[in-house]
């Protein structure tokens, strides 16, 4: 059996589906019960998967790195593109896919929360997309923020210390580390005016004690 098909390209770059992504038709026949229900389900799963490759490849192009070729496989993808020369469009890219899909989640809640408003009688056939575009779209973009390679994750997660560094080098990074060192600096004062206090009672004590005797 052929391995991988071509779909299509993008902007010259060759989209194929590798034959794995065929497993998601027995879980969504499982789920519908249905032939055309499977159709349906598995449709939007394709697109979703496609959407978020499509979303590394255009935030790469965004950062002028070279994309190579789009894979889809089950449960996720491959976008291959060239090593970006700085850490931040590695960072970039990889949240590309997972912020893709949450366009696309936005628009099927919207879509979701006007059907059920105005009680409108949908068909089936949107049921069933919103479904995927939903509840699989949610498992999709946190199976692919795991923080372990080949996922996502493994580089997205890498934004934290970045941020940590930027907030940093910011204004507002200074006037927290201002306010923090005016803090300690109160309480050193108020620790050395409290040990002053101390050691004056001592003092005065032992005079007192002298004039006793």
């Amino acid at each position: 059996m052929k391995a991988n098909w071509r779909l299509g390209t993008w902007w010259g770059v060759p989209i194929t589906a590798h034959w794995t992504v065929l497993l998601g038709l027995p879980w969504f026949y499982y789920q519908t019960r249905s032939l055309t229900g499977t159709a349906i389900s598995f449709a939007a799963f394709l697109f979703l998967l496609l959407v978020h490759e499509l979303g590394h490849a255009a935030v790469a192009v965004w950062r002028h790195v070279e994309v190579e070729r789009i894979r889809l496989l089950l449960f996720h993808g491959v976008c291959v593109h060239e090593e970006p020369y700085y850490e931040e469009d590695d960072v970039l890219i990889a949240w590309g896919g997972v912020a893709a899909q949450f366009v696309v989640l936005i628009i099927a809640l919207a879509v979701d929360a006007l059907l059920t408003t105005l009680a409108l009688a949908a068909p089936l056939a949107v049921w069933l997309l919103l479904g995927v575009l939903i509840k699989t779209n949610l498992f999709l973009m946190i199976f692919n923020l795991l923080p372990l390679p080949p996922f996502d994750g493994a580089k997205a997660w890498r934004v934290l210390p970045m941020l940590r560094e930027w907030v940093a080098t910011t204004r507002w990074g200074e006037s927290v580390r201002r306010r923090s060192a005016e803090r300690e600096r109160a309480r050193n004062q108020e620790l050395e005016a409290k040990s002053q206090r101390i050691t004056a009672e001592i003092i005065e004590k032992l005079k007192k004690g002298k004039s006793d005797v």
